[in-house]
């Protein structure tokens, strides 16, 4: 499952990117990276405000060394507000890094994962649970068990802090590895 917890005390002129996180006592390094490079990645979302990708767009909060952020539009609550990241590669994910505005957090949130480029349908990652805090500080969720490859993931957020639905990241960060997929 995923573990949050928040990152305090860091000033906010340092760069959003940090290194990944230690690893237990025991356990290998297996030398995460950072697999939601704006050079390699695309994203997408259910909405940007003012319809303005170009400002709003979800682009922005992959790029976590800027002042911009994806901005959802407001939401009527029938449907969920979504970010999704295409990492084009198969990885395998090992913690996801979030800055929201405070007052503007996804919360009651769903990830859901690809394992191909041709799945049509999202599969619901069991036990992967992002319980974000209404804060303004780098959040980290850490994967427990070993989660199967994908080249896909969406976060579907149940509802927001705002009271018109809106939510504003300003950094997300996915951690791992890329993974080879054997062919038969």
């Amino acid at each position: 499952s995923w573990r949050g917890h928040t990152r305090t005390n860091r000033p906010q002129s340092q760069s959003m990117s940090s290194s990944p996180p230690p690893k237990p006592a025991g356990q290998e390094e297996d030398h995460a990276i950072l697999l939601s490079c704006p050079s390699t990645t695309v994203a997408r979302s259910s909405t940007s405000w003012k319809h303005d990708s170009h400002r709003f767009g979800p682009q922005h909060a992959l790029d976590s060394g800027t002042d911009a952020a994806w901005k959802s539009a407001p939401s009527d609550g029938t449907e969920p507000n979504y970010y999704e990241v295409i990492f084009g590669r198969s990885v395998e994910v090992r913690d996801l890094r979030i800055m929201f505005q405070g007052g503007f957090v996804g919360v009651d949130c769903t990830v859901f994962t690809k394992t191909t480029d041709c799945q049509e349908e999202w599969e619901e990652c069991e036990d992967l649970f992002i319980d974000a805090e209404d804060s303004n500080e780098m959040q980290v969720f850490e994967v427990d068990s070993t989660v199967m490859p994908c080249v896909s993931m969406r976060i579907e957020f149940g509802r927001s802090t705002d009271f018109y639905g809106r939510i504003v990241i300003y950094s997300l960060e996915v951690w791992g590895r890329a993974v080879e997929i054997a062919h038969s």
